[in-house]
């Protein structure tokens, strides 16, 4: 054997005799078929694999007919809490029937776990009926009251000359952004005003998102309320909601109907 020639205890060197002598390898031969082989078959068949759909989050409307007596809203909310059911916005108050109460829920989950929950929700004792508005065409109003800041940011205790006459041309911005939206302002102080609106859930967050910039310093919203159109024909077009329209790209337009180029 030949001599490894003097061996030194230091780490350096035995990294240095390392770099110079390095040691190969050798390559197992691969076995197709084998191991590797099943691996990468599982590999590009969950790979190739389409996901499986989620389910379609839906929106729906119910409203509760139920008898007037403690302890309803909380087990017509609990049906939904056990479901998974978030919900959105709950009105419950009293009907011009005695003793009769109406709740109208807007809540958000699948259709499939939706309807078992309104088979729940009738099986209830004192629930005269559960009615879905989620694809009727209905009337829909929320109501909000919200308190803005019409004082100039930074101003103290102390209204000046100048700072009354800012609050004046704030509160004037603040009355054409509410005519626009057919709002009211209630209430107006020295540095604060009360509007007033009933529309649409939409209408209202559009609302708020523009009155963000005069300072929103409390807001409350009621809560949807819905109630079903008398028929098919209404003198109110523009509030009836229109059916989805379906989308073919198979068929080739019209194109007699656009317009000359």
């Amino acid at each position: 054997m030949a001599s490894a020639g003097k061996v030194n205890a230091s780490a350096t060197t035995a990294m240095e005799y390392k770099q110079q002598h390095p040691r190969q390898l050798r390559r197992l031969p691969r076995v197709e078929g084998g191991a590797s082989a099943a691996e990468q078959a599982v590999s590009n068949i969950l790979y190739n694999t389409p996901t499986a759909p989620k389910m379609q989050t839906e929106r729906h409307i119910l409203d509760c007919l139920a008898q007037d007596e403690p302890g309803v809203l909380s087990r017509v909310t609990g049906i939904m809490a056990a479901r998974g059911f978030n919900i959105d916005t709950l009105v419950a108050s009293k009907t011009e029937v005695p003793g009769l109460s109406r709740m109208t829920l807007v809540l958000k989950g699948p259709a499939i776990v939706m309807e078992q929950a309104k088979k729940q929700l009738e099986d209830l004792v004192p629930i005269w009926a559960v009615l879905d508005y989620s694809h009727t065409q209905i009337i829909e109003r929320e109501s909000l009251l919200v308190k803005v800041s019409i004082a100039k940011p930074g101003a103290d205790g102390d209204a000046a000359a100048s700072d009354f006459m800012d609050s004046q041309e704030r509160l004037r911005a603040l009355r054409q952004l509410a005519d626009l939206f057919k709002g009211q302002v209630l209430d107006v102080g020295p540095s604060t005003a009360v509007v007033s609106l009933n529309a649409k859930s939409d209408r209202i967050d559009a609302f708020l998102k523009l009155a963000r910039p005069f300072g929103i310093l409390e807001a409350v919203r009621s809560g949807l309320m819905a109630m079903p159109r008398s028929g098919s024909a209404t003198m109110f077009e523009s509030e009836q909601s229109a059916p989805q329209a379906t989308i073919t790209h198979d068929e080739a337009p019209d194109l007699s109907n656009l317009p000359p180029s």
